[in-house]
């Protein structure tokens, strides 16, 4: 089992208060600018598309964009910190996530009243928040896994974000609409 070892784990704690801060302050300011982003019919659009997904159950054309999405978002961290001594620079790549989450959550809770809510409850932030959680431990632990193995580690962890999506779509959803 030597080829799966991983180093030590120590977490940098300095990264993970960095992280959080900056999910803080992109989180206030989308709810700031909420207000602008009403108007831009792209955010507006993607949020009724989200919804008519979710209650429809269209797996395929709510799975595919979030897939996609995570292996972006999942090997830009990976490229910044693998590659680089920048460890910290993906902090702008999380404010500037973390300002689109925080504008669609505004726009799903102020859209179509109760399913807007339920969708942003159960399904939205919880995928949104891992995908966060993914993305600051593939910033923070790629230097310490296995070189031969590293760079499937962002695939793997968008695959299991899509995975938890999917279950929080397909199952959760599904029985709270069916209790309701």
């Amino acid at each position: 089992m030597r080829n799966l070892s991983i180093k030590e784990f120590s977490c940098d704690k300095k990264y993970i208060i960095g992280a959080i801060v900056t999910i803080i302050c992109a989180i206030i300011c989308g709810i700031v600018l909420y207000k602008i982003s009403n108007i831009n019919i792209y955010f507006v659009d993607f949020a009724n598309d989200y919804i008519f997904f979710i209650f429809n159950f269209s797996n395929g054309k709510l799975i595919f964009p979030h897939l996609l999405s995570e292996l972006f978002y999942l090997y830009l961290f990976f490229i910044i910190a693998y590659f680089t001594k920048l460890k910290y620079l993906t902090f702008f790549v999380l404010f500037l996530r973390g300002i689109y989450f925080s504008i669609y959550c505004a726009i799903l809770f102020s859209l179509n009243s109760l399913g807007g809510v339920t969708v942003a409850i159960i399904v939205f932030i919880p995928a949104s928040l891992l995908s966060v959680v993914f993305c600051c431990l593939i910033a923070d632990t790629c230097r310490i896994i296995n070189k031969k193995y590293v760079f499937f580690v962002p695939g793997i962890c968008a695959l299991i974000n899509t995975v938890i999506l999917l279950i929080l779509v397909n199952v959760l959803f599904r029985v709270i609409i069916v209790i309701v």
